[in-house]
């Protein structure tokens, strides 16, 4: 039966420190530890570390159409396929209010049901002669298939706010500044408060034009359409698009107590967006609205945060675990690369001897044989 040493089989590992005396290896050394706490700097500040973040709760968002002064006769509206009515700001935003969208009509057609012997609202089975169908019903063209004019010179205004969970923090953007950026990241816009007075003393939002918005998502309007449903040549004016704008919300660098927030508008491809409004008039007819044209919704988004000592703490201890680094590549440069090598690793490693013969007295009588002098464990 093969006999194992325990000593060997348990044998216990230490440190030792061993002062090299190479101006290189400690050069080196420095460099690096230089080089991680520049490093742990950098990311503690950069990624805020010493913030305590949370995603922001959502607020409210209101959207508000406004007609130009002055309406311009687009080209589309004199060599286009359709011709151009010209819509005021409530009649174009349908519904006028939504809680983060905003739908905006660019292609309609308005048709009026006369009332017939009864009431459309009274069908009381599936053959009944009053239930309505715009199909069969008669009925009178108002408004024939045509664009809405100039709908790129409308301006809106966005007004948005957002509050802390955990965060004591509860803003709106009147109080913050702000950026509007295209699809590829490029800043079109900045907005702060000295920018939103100049464009309306009186303004609480954050005031675009239509097309600064169109262009920001990239979108021409009398582009193609490729929306599956859409007719061969139709283009997104007729169709109608959507327009994902993601607000996205943080804290100002190096100030805890700032939050900034961006706009970053997205156009989804192959997205159409019509409505249909409904009118039943007190004299018994019916109205349909037919819309297509642009639909924002919004989204809020980001991370926002107020000063933790505990995160900061937290990061910081987990950063310093780093410098452990620094160790581990000076000491591979000099077991395993400088040319002393091997003088290197005799100072490195030691074995003691056998502690085991030591009890036994082997260790002491083979001294004795030597001449050497050893006293018993």
């Amino acid at each position: 039966m093969k006999k194992y040493d325990l000593d060997e089989l348990f044998v216990y590992e230490t440190f030792k420190i061993v002062k090299v005396k190479d101006r290189r290896l400690g050069i080196l050394y420095r460099v690096f530890q230089v080089a991680i706490l520049a490093y742990i700097l950098f990311t503690i500040f950069n990624d805020e570390s010493y913030l305590k973040k949370e995603p922001p709760i959502p607020g409210a968002i209101r959207i508000t159409l406004q007609a130009p002064n002055t309406f311009t006769n687009q080209p589309y509206c004199t060599g286009g396929d359709l011709p151009c009515v010209y819509w005021g700001a409530n009649e174009i935003q349908y519904p006028s209010d939504g809680a983060g969208f905003a739908f905006f009509t660019t292609r309609a057609s308005v048709t009026s049901y006369p009332p017939g012997t009864c009431n459309f609202l009274t069908a009381s089975s599936p053959n009944d002669p009053c239930v309505f169908n715009p199909i069969t019903n008669p009925s009178n063209v108002i408004v024939p298939k045509s664009y809405i004019g100039d709908i790129e010179s409308h301006t809106v205004m966005i007004e948005h706010s957002i509050r802390g969970k955990v965060n004591s923090i509860s803003l709106r953007n009147g109080v913050m500044d702000g950026v509007l950026k295209d699809s590829n990241g490029n800043t079109i816009r900045r907005i702060s408060n000295a920018t939103r007075t100049l464009t309306d003393p009186k303004a609480n939002g954050d005031i675009f034009t239509v097309k600064e918005l169109l262009d920001a998502a990239g979108v021409d309007l009398d582009g193609p359409s490729f929306a599956p449903g859409a007719a061969p040549g139709e283009i997104n004016r007729s169709s109608g698009i959507v327009i994902v704008i993601a607000i996205d919300y943080a804290n100002v660098k190096l100030k805890v107590d700032e939050i900034k927030y961006t706009y970053r508008p997205q156009l989804i491809n192959g997205a159409e967006y019509k409505a249909t409004e409904n009118i039943y008039n007190p004299d018994g007819s019916y109205t349909i609205k037919d819309r297509h044209g642009i639909r924002f919704v919004f989204q809020q988004i980001g991370q926002i945060g107020s000063f933790n000592a505990v995160s900061l703490l937290t990061n910081l201890v987990a950063a310093l675990a780093l410098f452990k680094v620094a160790t581990t590549l000076v000491e591979l440069l000099m077991l395993h690369v400088l040319p002393q090598k091997e003088h290197y690793g005799t100072f490195k490693y030691e074995e003691t001897h056998d502690f085991g013969d030591f009890r036994k007295g082997i260790l002491s009588r083979e001294k004795e044989n030597n001449g050497e002098v050893s006293a018993q464990p």
